[in-house]
């Protein structure tokens, strides 16, 4: 079966050469698609530097920019992952084999933040549970193409379509974590301080929950 990692990138040029390289070295059948969203770096002419790696443009916004990698797209299994995060040596073969269970059509993998701050082991440990409130984008999330294609795909909002989405996964099946973790960058913690980016993650969700517009939501978590 064939993998098809999607990558939405948007001014990445820091990032996405890395986890192109350790995308295309992992073991499995894959296929990688880069999917820019107008970026004014160097992330385009870099990722059209890697020649196995399909590159598109599409109107900006993650949604959008999923959305059309997957028109694009030929894998049994897509898996949207964020520019600046690392697949697990294992992951294919964890995603087939999980992939393969009784009524599961998707799921996500658990996370690492690269930091050695201690208060991401917490973050580490509450990734491991399957809820909407703990699984977000940058936890690598994979869907069967059929069900992503039954469920008309993302919704094109410009905030929260990694939360949104899960709740109509869950309608059609069995949406779960795996044993294994994706790791990525610290960069958010970096720019706007630990506990006021966890602060801010937790409040977003919440307001996101109570019924508070994603478009109004998202002045408060800029691209980067």
């Amino acid at each position: 079966m064939l993998i098809s990692i999607i990558i939405p990138a948007l001014n990445e040029e820091k990032y996405i050469a890395k986890v192109l390289e350790h995308s295309l070295s992992l073991p499995g059948h894959f296929e990688v698609i880069v999917v820019d969203g107008g970026s004014q770096d160097q992330t385009l002419a870099i990722a059209k530097g890697f020649d196995t790696v399909n590159v598109l443009r599409s109107k900006k916004g993650r949604a959008n920019q999923m959305n059309h990698g997957a028109d694009h797209a030929h894998g049994d299994v897509f898996l949207f992952l964020h520019a600046d995060t690392f697949l697990p040596p294992d992951a294919y073969n964890s995603i087939m084999e999980f992939i393969g269970l009784k009524k599961v059509i998707g799921g996500s993998f658990r996370l690492i933040v690269k930091d050695k701050h201690p208060i991401f082991k917490l973050y580490t440990w509450c990734s491991q549970f399957s809820l909407e409130f703990f699984t977000y984008g940058d936890h690598g999330i994979f869907v069967k193409s059929e069900t992503f294609r039954t469920i008309n795909g993302f919704k094109t909002m410009d905030f929260m379509e990694d939360v949104e989405i899960q709740k109509r996964l869950r309608r059609q099946g069995k949406f779960k974590k795996l044993k294994s973790a994706v790791m990525t960058s610290n960069r958010r913690f970096q720019k706007n301080g630990i506990f006021l980016q966890l602060t801010a993650d937790v409040l977003l969700v919440i307001l996101f929950k109570i019924g508070v517009s994603p478009n109004r939501l998202k002045r408060y978590y800029p691209d980067n």
